[in-house]
């Protein structure tokens, strides 16, 4: 079986529930690590696995840039799914805003787009 059909497969069984609550904007929602503790059953089951990787690619600029790398591989086939984006930015009035929990953000919304 290919790599896209066992995905498939998973996306047709594949549950994950939204453990978390966002108080500020009151809504539950699933983090990176939910979905990755959900997705375990499958791994065995399918023989896909799915990892996470993340890595700085351009430190020497005011704004580094990180590039989180989704994966899903049967140990044959593989889908990369690569986000790039600024560590730091600067706000409406100039200031700059470090982005460090948007890492895990980025991983999150890949992770619902392949699954």
């Amino acid at each position: 079986m290919k790599l896209h059909e066992k995905l498939s497969l998973i996306q047709s069984e594949f549950k994950a529930k939204k453990s978390r609550f966002n108080n500020f904007g009151k809504y539950n929602f699933r983090s990176a690590e939910d979905i990755l503790e959900a997705l375990k059953p499958y791994n065995q089951q399918h023989g896909v696995y799915f990892t996470v990787s993340e890595k700085i690619v351009l430190a020497d600029t005011e704004f580094p840039i990180m590039e989180s790398i989704a994966t899903i591989s049967d140990g044959t086939d593989a889908i990369h799914r690569p986000q790039q984006y600024s560590l730091q930015h600067k706000n409406k009035y100039g200031d700059i805003e470090t982005l460090s929990g948007n890492a895990k953000q980025i991983i999150t919304y890949i992770l619902n787009q392949q699954l």
